[in-house]
């Protein structure tokens, strides 16, 4: 640095310049009338000049150690953090080297668990297929005796069908000729009540027939007669439709079925040569 620097010298320059006018103002406002002799700068003015100067000087020092220092501060943060940066960097390849590695090693054991599997897959395939086939050469001996049994027992129901319906049809006939027989004796036994009671009138013909339809309850109670077939005598009509009601309950088969089929509603003709007078 040039010892004419101004940013070195300014301000003790200024300092002496402004000592100069003070000390030039002073003697202009004290100035003798008669001549004197200038006295000399006092001693502890320069001194202080001096210390002023030294004072600045170190100043500049100071500030210029201050700024190197926030220099090599920030140099040294800088460095800091470029050698951090680079640890993460480092850090980072390493991670995924790791992770690499890691994906490599999990691929070579999901080919080996997949390899394994298809091995496993083919072991069980063949294993099952050899299953099934004794499985089905099992089920066709078992259909076969099944078979063989329901052909059996099959013949034996066949036979046990027509040993059933050979007497079913015995006891149909049985029960067929039974209600023929109670029909014929009840039909006996009502037309005898009927015209037991029955009275027809005179002047009639023994070739005059009547035809009533009767309407029975199972007790032989007569719900209901009525003339179907008229005998062309008012009179005589009349008097088959009393009887029938006078007759009253009416002798019935004490069999249902019978009932049922045959007496709920019967028919019958009557001439007046059957009837007592």
């Amino acid at each position: 640095m040039s010892w004419l620097d101004p940013q070195r010298y300014s301000l003790p320059v200024v300092v002496s310049v402004g000592l100069h006018i003070l000390i030039g103002l002073l003697f202009l406002f004290q100035w003798p009338t008669e001549h004197r002799v200038p006295e000399p700068v006092p001693q502890h003015m320069i001194a202080n000049v001096v210390q002023t100067e030294n004072k600045a000087v170190k100043q500049r020092e100071e500030q210029a150690a201050k700024e190197q220092r926030r220099k090599e501060q920030a140099a040294k943060r800088e460095a800091e953090r470029k050698k951090q940066q680079a640890a993460e960097q480092k850090k980072a390849r390493e991670k995924a080297q790791r992770e690499k590695q890691l994906a490599e090693q999990k691929a070579r054991e999901k080919a080996a668990k997949e390899k394994a599997a298809k091995e496993k897959a083919a072991k069980d395939k063949a294993a099952a297929e050899q299953k099934a086939q004794q499985q089905a050469k099992e089920r066709a001996q078992q259909e076969q005796q099944l078979l063989e049994q329901l052909a059996k027992e099959q013949a034996a129901e066949e036979r046990r069908a027509q040993e059933q319906a050979r007497k079913a049809a015995e006891e149909a006939a049985r029960q067929a000729e039974l209600a023929e027989a109670m029909t014929a004796d009840a039909t006996t036994a009502i037309r005898s009540k009927v015209e037991s009671v029955w009275q027809y009138p005179p002047a009639v013909r023994p070739d005059q027939t009547v035809t009533v339809r009767i309407v029975l309850v199972p007790t032989g109670q007569v719900m209901d007669v009525k003339v179907v077939k008229s005998s062309g005598n008012a009179a005589l009509d009349r008097s088959v439709e009393q009887a029938v009601l006078k007759a009253s309950p009416l002798p019935v088969p004490k069999d249902p079925r019978v009932f049922e089929q045959n007496f709920r509603t019967i028919t019958f003709n009557f001439t007046p040569e059957n009837a007592t007078w």
